[in-house]
């Protein structure tokens, strides 16, 4: 088989089911040819005496997980084709009649090199125009580099001791809008090797490197072996070499020559943790093969038991509030006085302060809540389909209702299905504000057909009842006395309504700071009058139920306040669109407490399945369920807990975030990768955030050198590889004209 170089090929058995079409994974052309003959993750055990001790292993080869490949012998690429030798953050490409044109932003630009050998190179940065009058300072680390221009391109002289592996070059132009790029070029690149999987096998051709990122357990032991060239070349070498996260590898195996195999045992980690396995192949001459490379740790003879869920209750509430961003409610840290009513929920129940959704708009975000499932795409869900939370609860005897005030949980786009009743409460029309949109009281009105429809129940049912107000979610016109008692900026008369920030996001209105400053004021006047409305709500409940009821308070996602420029939702994967609150409300069953732990949408699905023990899968993407947070109950894993979110609007942008790190990939088609819509546009393919350093999400460190990020980058394209390949069913019809049009109302467009 003829092979370009960094082709990553899998070769061997049936081709998975998820992979039907060769397809690109980080910049190399990863083909299945024929399944691999995987590893299955087993148990072995092993006899110490009278002593019995359970060992793991599991495969370094990983189909989800795939190698990232280096080689010098790139050009460089645009952000979107993966590591090494690319355009990184801090560019603007277009496409104009003379071909490709790079332009740096104000803000500085960085590019990334790979370097194998030590030896000087040069980076050729190739311009439209002259670019003798261009004047720039680049650096690598701490290190300022020499710069030479000449007509028509600028040189960058690269230190000959540059670290093994990638390199960040930053470059800050002092006149960036006068910088026109058609490409860069790198010198004295060592001849590109090639690499190919085969099963569990990988045939590797110097000069290249193959990295893996993995989380091992304590005592973990990577073991297999290495089948050397038959005749190796004058320099050749293989190596394995082993970074724990502070810059530095350390060669732990090498083969300069051998005629036989070479068995391989190599400790990784004492303490566990994140750990970078780079397999190197230096010089000219025949590949060689790794064979049967696994990680192998003993596992703790006793392990803790998460707790299940009580016995379901009788009546299940879940209820949410449209657009909330958590950073407005005073138990998540408010101090705006806007929600009193959840903030004594909150007293007496378990909140959830960093609980985030699956996607930053109604449709996906409420799919992936009815359903369990990632959703890599916006269209309607397909009837018949996966089955939901209300086909889930019906089938256990439950009489189920939605009451929506969002057209997006309508049957028009396919979110009705199992609901005994259902009623969608559009905003009035009719009552006129002297604006284009009504007066956004549609938590009152959901209430009260949810009391309506609970006055028809009989005494002994069992009620499954989902709530979905409009509020604080645009129009921001709530009615009196809220506006009256929140506005407070002077010097501007702005109103909330869609028709004005529809305007300011799509850059057709300019507005002042006192402007912003009194749009967040309306949007806080909506939170407001839905909070003081629910109040009545929880005494009406009560009253009927004598607090024998199990209540969930959540939001489907949060909204853009010009925290990074723009406004609405749905264009970004920032925190203000996925940071929501979550507080479980169950007195008899569930004592006051605050989780700190990162949850998500398929988690609080996984929670309301095991109440009725519901046949369908439990999902859940950062370990124990709710249930078991709950309860005291610890994590099996000692790796850190992940959340993961998709933008089906952003075509497929997907994010990842840790404690510490937030990694979010946004490779948009042709050049208009990034993020954001008019106001608060981006154009970067990879955004990296440091949440400790920077939680306001300020400073994009993508090509930033840190184990973790890279970690997170392999688990965010297994994550997405993995909801691909069970994506349920998604109609491709338009939802009615009706839907179409009530979704225009509220800003709706594409």
């Amino acid at each position: 088989m003829k092979m370009n170089p960094f082709d990553l090929v899998w070769i061997g058995g049936s081709r998975p089911a998820a992979r039907t079409v060769p397809r690109v994974v980080s910049g190399y052309s990863w083909r299945f040819v024929n399944r691999p003959a995987r590893i299955a993750a087993g148990l072995v055990v092993a006899a110490l005496g009278c002593v019995r001790a359970e060992v793991v292993e599991s495969p370094l080869i990983d189909v989800l997980q795939p190698p990232k490949v280096l080689a010098e012998g790139r050009e460089l690429r645009l952000p979107n084709t993966g590591p090494g030798n690319r355009f990184v953050s801090g560019w603007r490409f277009d496409d104009d009649p003379a071909g490709l044109t790079i332009a740096p932003a104000a803000g500085g630009a960085r590019l990334e090199v790979v370097q194998l050998r030590s030896r000087s190179r040069a980076l050729s940065l190739v311009t439209r125009g002259e670019a003798s009058g261009l004047a720039l300072t680049a650096t690598a680390g701490q290190r300022r580099l020499e710069v030479h221009t000449s007509r028509a391109a600028i040189e960058i002289v690269l230190p000959a001791d540059l670290a093994q592996g990638r390199n960040l070059i930053d470059l800050d132009f002092t006149h960036p809008s006068d910088v026109r790029l058609s490409g860069a070029t790198l010198s004295a690149a060592a001849k590109a090797g090639e690499v190919v999987v085969e099963g569990d096998e990988i045939v590797h051709r110097p000069w290249s490197a193959v990295d893996f990122v993995r989380w091992v357990e304590p005592d973990t032991t990577l073991v297999g072996e290495l089948a050397p060239p038959s005749n190796p070349a004058p320099g050749q070498r293989f190596a394995v070499l082993i970074d724990h996260g502070d810059g530095f590898l350390e060669t732990v195996f090498d083969v300069t020559t051998a005629d036989e195999i070479v068995p391989i045992r190599v400790p990784l980690r004492t303490t566990g943790g994140l750990v970078r396995i780079r397999l190197l192949a230096e010089g000219g001459g025949q590949a060689g093969r790794w064979r049967g490379l696994r990680l192998q740790h003993r596992r703790p003879a006793s392990r803790t038991e998460i707790a299940g869920p009580p016995e379901a209750p009788k009546i299940v509430i879940v209820y949410v509030l449209d657009a909330l961003r958590a950073d407005v409610v005073g138990h998540l840290g408010s101090d705006l006085g806007a929600t009193p009513c959840m903030d004594q929920l909150a007293a007496e129940g378990a909140v959830f302060a960093n609980h985030f959704s699956v996607a930053p708009n109604t449709g996906p975000a409420t799919k992936s809540l009815f359903t369990g499932y990632g959703f890599l795409e916006g269209r309607r869900l397909a009837d018949p389909g996966p089955p939901t939370l209300a086909e889930d609860f019906a089938d256990a005897g439950y009489a189920t209702a939605s009451i929506s005030a969002n057209f997006h949980v309508s049957p028009g786009l396919g979110l009705t299905r199992g609901f005994g009743h259902f009623s969608l409460l559009p905003l009035d029309r009719e009552r006129d504000t002297g604006l284009e949109d009504s007066i956004n009281d549609s938590a009152e009105r959901v209430h009260q057909s949810a009391l309506k429809w609970l006055d028809g129940r009989a005494a002994d049912d069992r009620v499954f009842l989902y709530l979905h107000t409009l509020n604080p979610h645009n129009p921001y016109t709530p009615p009196e006395p809220f506006p009256s008692r929140t506005l407070r900026t002077e010097g501007s008369s702005i109103d909330g309504s869609t028709t004005t920030l529809a305007a300011i996001r799509d850059r057709n209105l300019e507005v002042s700071a006192a402007d912003e400053q009194r749009i967040r004021e309306w949007y806080t006047a909506g939170v407001a009058y839905n909070d003081a409305v629910l109040c009545g709500l929880i005494d009406e409940l009560r009253r009927r139920f004598d607090n024998r009821f199990l209540f969930v308070l959540t939001s489907d996602h949060g909204e853009e306040l010009f925290d990074h420029d723009g406004v609405l939702h749905g264009h970004t994967l920032y925190d203000e669109l996925l940071h929501v609150p979550l507080v479980v409300w169950w007195p008899e069953h569930i004592r006051p407490m605050r989780i700190a732990r990162a949850t998500g949408t398929l988690e609080l699905t996984a929670a309301l399945r095991a109440l009725i023990k519901s046949p369908q899968p439990v999902v859940s993407e950062g370990g124990e369920a709710l249930w078991g947070l709950i309860d005291g109950g610890g994590s099996h894993s000692s790796s850190p807990e992940l959340h993961f979110a998709t933008a089906p609007g952003l075509r497929r942008a997907a994010m990842v975030r840790s404690e510490r790190w937030k990694l979010i990939l946004a490779p948009r088609p042709r050049f208009g990768w990034g993020m954001g819509r008019g106001r608060g546009r981006t154009h970067d393919a990879e955004y990296v955030f440091n949440l400790i350093d920077d939680p306001g999400e300020r400073r994009n460190l993508a090509g930033a050198a840190d184990l973790e990020v890279d970690w997170l980058r392999s688990q965010l394209q297994a994550w997405t590889d993995a909801w691909q390949a069970r994506q349920p069913a998604i109609d491709d019809a338009l939802p009615d004209a009706e839907t179409r049009r009530q979704l225009e109302a509220l800003g709706y467009t594409d």
